[in-house]
């Protein structure tokens, strides 16, 4: 006598001994609902003697009966049931997802160099030095390291032009339903890290803001992978502000190369994170509504570039005026340098001058905040070692979330989860920079 049994996701079939002959359906409970419901029903409408469940016997088969009910289940495989995704689905969406990016932040490193090369510098040194005769306060938070104009225009010249590029990526992307095809085909790889494919809809989200991201996942994602994405996007999803900072810096460093590096390793270490502090928990499995393709329509994208835009405008913008304002008048006394002391034992372990440890300070208020790596045009960053500066900056952008983001992660989830995940995120950015700085001083 032989048992047939029939993987429901594979397709494949094979027999065993048994003491009678009949037909088993496996693997269908990892079916998600929709396929599950259509299966039960083509069961019931083509009378097919199986079972789904090997330890019951009630229908016997023959050789006949098996290759007619292997040949239904190949039809159902075939024309009903959901698609899977294949190995060429997932690495084409994940090349859109880093393509999305790092188009938009390549053409936004050239607009944003000609700008600051060409309008910039000559417009500052021409109201430094050959307008008024500025005395030294209003020097000082005019034009001094933390100055509003001299660090303030760093903002609206990287920045902006990536928060313009990312935007209409996402709202090609958006506006095409090549979003719907991300989803599904990146959605096995997800649920190794505790997410579903879903998910990586507020994750992407999370390279404008991060803030915004969080609230949509604490509102849309499934409850069971809620706080998991929620962690991704607080260490992996680099904003948009976060982004313009971190070019800029590559930039006065004259290795603008090392942002495409940056970026990989920000990702792919949140990633990493999730998985290593993933909440063990059940995730249901979906119904994935693959939408046709379209062309964007140029309305909709404009507006949803439009909104975009306006938030940065009226929101991170002034934000980051207030900081180089603060920065400016904190410089002044040695109450700034007081707080940031704290870093001041990982600098030594980089060899970075302290007088940097304020950029990692100002980082957790603002991820832009790096910006006050920028000391004397970037002479110091210049002064430091290549990997002590890429560590530095890969340090500040990870060690927490900004404190907007912190705010929200706290408003959704509590206090107490809140809290939690800003801390898993300090030791993992704590553990890595240690790790790294004992490699680079074995190498």
């Amino acid at each position: 006598m032989l048992a047939t049994y029939y993987n429901m996701k594979s397709g494949k079939y094979i027999t065993k001994k048994d003491d009678y002959n009949h037909f088993v359906i496996v693997n269908s409970n990892k079916l998600n609902v929709k396929d599950k419901l259509n299966l039960r029903q083509f069961v019931i409408k083509h009378k097919l003697p199986v079972t789904f469940n090997e330890k019951e016997t009630l229908y016997l088969t023959d050789e006949n009966d098996v290759l007619n009910i292997i040949s239904k289940l190949k039809y159902f495989r075939k024309n009903i049931m959901s698609p899977t995704p294949k190995f060429r689905d997932k690495l084409f969406s994940w090349m859109i997802i880093l393509l999305m990016f790092l188009i938009p932040i390549y053409v936004a490193y050239f607009l944003s160099d000609f700008i600051q090369s060409n309008w910039i510098y000559p417009i500052i040194n021409h109201l430094k030095n050959d307008t008024l005769d500025w005395n030294h306060f209003f020097e000082t938070i005019l034009f001094d390291n933390y100055g509003l104009i001299s660090l303030g225009s760093y903002s609206i010249v990287w920045a902006l032009p990536v928060v313009v590029f990312i935007g209409i990526s996402t709202a090609i992307i958006n506006q095409s339903n090549i979003k719907s095809y991300i989803v599904w085909s990146i959605d096995p790889t997800m649920q190794h890290i505790g997410l579903t494919g879903y998910d990586i809809v507020p994750v992407i989200e999370g390279f404008g803001c991060n803030a915004a991201a969080v609230v949509n996942a604490a509102n849309n994602c499934n409850s069971c992978s809620k706080q998991n994405c929620v962690s991704l996007i607080s260490f992996g999803s680099s904003c948009s502000y976060q982004i313009g900072a971190t070019a800029s810096l590559f930039s006065v460093m004259h290795l603008p190369w090392l942002f495409i590096p940056y970026i990989l390793i920000v990702f792919i270490g949140g990633l990493i994170h999730t998985k290593l502090w993933n909440t063990k928990t059940f995730l249901p499995t979906f119904y994935f509504n693959l939408e046709s393709l379209q062309m964007p329509k140029l309305k909709q994208t404009l507006l949803q570039v439009y909104e975009i835009v306006k938030m940065f405008l009226l929101q991170a913008l002034p934000i980051f005026f207030a900081i180089c304002l603060g920065a400016s008048l904190l410089s002044m006394t040695t109450i700034m340098t007081s707080a940031a002391n704290i870093f001041n034992i990982l600098l030594e372990w980089l060899n970075v001058p302290n007088n940097m440890s304020s950029g990692i300070l100002f980082s957790m208020i603002r991820k832009d905040g790096m910006l006050l790596f920028n000391i004397d045009n970037g002479g110091v960053l210049r002064s430091i070692s290549i990997g002590s500066a890429f560590l530095l900056i890969l340090f500040s952008s990870t060690f927490t979330p900004c404190s907007v983001t912190i705010t929200m992660i706290i408003k959704k989830l509590g206090i107490v989860k809140g809290l939690k995940i800003v801390g898993k995120q300090m030791i993992t950015a704590i553990i890595c920079l240690l790790i790294s700085i004992i490699a680079l001083k074995l190498i």
